[in-house]
């Protein structure tokens, strides 16, 4: 399984606005939904940390046909889910609220917004 990964932010001590938009590819191997152009974009304030690009889209990508464990256990289905699980992973890393928004293009012709929100844990980032 792909892991998120944090960085170390800027010295000063100042927080900024961090968002990454990334393209989501068709993650319903019926549907082929979300359709082209179908974004998510993930925000934070950083504090010490900001999520590595790198694995980022790899990442998104574990979601395709859905999240499976290493057994080969569906552990995620849905949008939605995906959704959840993106932004509690990323407050995991990055130790700050997340906010992850969808914008989707589904079949039957609509557009869905759906936004979902992660926490960090008590205990602090699993990962830097």
């Amino acid at each position: 399984m792909i892991e998120l990964v944090a960085l170390p932010n800027n010295p000063t001590g100042q927080r900024m606005l961090e968002q990454h938009i990334i393209d989501i590819p068709p993650c319903c191997p019926v549907s082929k939904n979300p359709r082209p152009g179908s974004t998510i974009t993930i925000s934070y304030r950083a504090k010490e940390l900001v999520l590595d690009i790198t694995p980022l889209y790899a990442y998104i990508r574990t979601f395709v046909g859905g999240l499976r464990n290493d057994e080969g256990q569906l552990l995620v289905r849905d949008m939605e889910g995906m959704l959840l699980k993106i932004a509690h992973d990323c407050a995991q890393v990055v130790d700050v609220p997340v906010r992850v928004t969808a914008n989707l293009i589904v079949l039957p012709k609509q557009h869905m917004r759906v936004v979902a929100r992660g926490y960090p844990s008590k205990t602090g980032h699993i990962n830097s």
